[in-house]
């Protein structure tokens, strides 16, 4: 059985007194661009998707919509967005392929969503060996 450690801490939390579970993302390149590693991202399970910016999706080479085809919605408003389907990335150095919404603002904070937390049981992680203690 394969499991996953989500480390957490206040990083990329609202407040200092509440860790929330963070990973390493990483979009792999295509084509022969290079990758785009992002450091630890939040995990939120109530994210559809996987987020990330535009920007980086270009420098990896991928064939995003030259417009916005959607918009992602949150706390802070609404911004356009575009959804691939099959990114190749890497979670906690595991390799998954999930699909991606790319915000076309740049000003997301890059997130786990469950398209990735889904991803990551497709190659083989048990989702009861998902282990984050706060």
């Amino acid at each position: 059985m394969k499991s996953v450690q989500f480390v957490h801490s206040a990083t990329l939390a609202t407040t200092s007194a509440v860790p929330r579970p963070e990973g390493t993302v990483v979009l792999r390149g295509v084509h022969g661009h290079k990758d785009y590693a992002f450091g630890l991202v939040l995990v939120d399970s109530g994210a559809d998707f996987v987020v990330l910016p535009e920007k980086a999706g270009l420098y990896a080479g991928l064939a995003l919509p030259p417009k916005p085809t959607t918009s992602l919605s949150g706390v802070g408003g609404r911004v356009g967005a575009a959804l691939m389907a099959a990114v190749a990335l890497e979670f906690q150095a595991l390799s998954i392929v999930a699909d991606v919404l790319f915000d076309y603002s740049n000003t997301v904070q890059p997130l786990f969503g469950r398209s990735g937390l889904r991803a990551l049981r497709d190659v083989g992680i048990d989702p009861s060996a998902w282990h984050w203690t706060p």
